[in-house]
Formats: C-alpha cells, sequence, structure tokens
C-alpha cells in the first residue's frame, strides 16, 4: 500500500489486482450517496463490511457493473481485515484531498491560522 496525499493517490493490493484510489467528489459522491457521509462509511469499514470496503475501492477507481460487481468476491478472498487497513488513508484524504502543501509543512497553526515568524 501506497499513500501519496500530495499525489491525490493511495495504491490498493486485492489479491492479484492493485488498484489505484483517486480522492476526487465523484468518489466522496459515491461513498456519501450509499452510507450518508464518510463517517458513516469509516465505520461500516470498521465494522470488517465486506461489502463496505469493496464499495470505497469501486468508488475511488470508478469502477461500475460486472468488475464493481465481483469485488466483494476478491476483498473477501484478499481478507478484508487486510484490505481495509490499506483503504483506511484513502478515506482520511477524502477529508483533505489535497494534503498539506509542499515546502509549507510546520508553518501553520492547527486551526489554520499562519505562525508567527
Amino acid at each position: 500500500m501506497t499513500t501519496q496525499t500530495l499525489r491525490g493517490t493511495t495504491a490498493v493490493t486485492v489479491g492479484e489486482d492493485v488498484f489505484t484510489l483517486v480522492p476526487n467528489l465523484a468518489a466522496v459522491r459515491a461513498i456519501e450517496l450509499r452510507y450518508g457521509g464518510l463517517l458513516k462509511a469509516a465505520q461500516a469499514c470498521d465494522a470488517m463490511s465486506v461489502d463496505a470496503v469493496a464499495h470505497v475501492i469501486a468508488a475511488g477507481v470508478g469502477l461500475t457493473g460486472k468488475a464493481a460487481e465481483t469485488l466483494p468476491e476478491g476483498v473477501f478472498q484478499a481478507g478484508v481485515v487486510r484490505v481495509y487497513g490499506q483503504i483506511r488513508p484513502y478515506l482520511l484524504a477524502l477529508l483533505n484531498p489535497r494534503g498539506a502543501e509542499e515546502g509549507k509543512e510546520g508553518n501553520a497553526e492547527p486551526d489554520g491560522s499562519a505562525k508567527a515568524p
């Protein structure tokens, strides 16, 4: 698993397949539509729901149809705990898809205001 928040991707391995999840508005909307929000989706994933984990992956990749329908079996076979551990950073990235600005680490207070020089 590789998370590159500044680049906006999370690579998730499910069996032999590697999916590159991109945090974008379409993924957020697909997840919110099904779960009523990102928090509820995270809670479903925390409960180790094979379908929830598969849905987050499908939303992040933009999978639909047959490919999305077969993904839960892959998650089950790969182990939901293992796969969920990989998508958890993605769910967090959806809350802040741009990540920290490069070269700006340490220049802001937790509330977002700038630190004094």
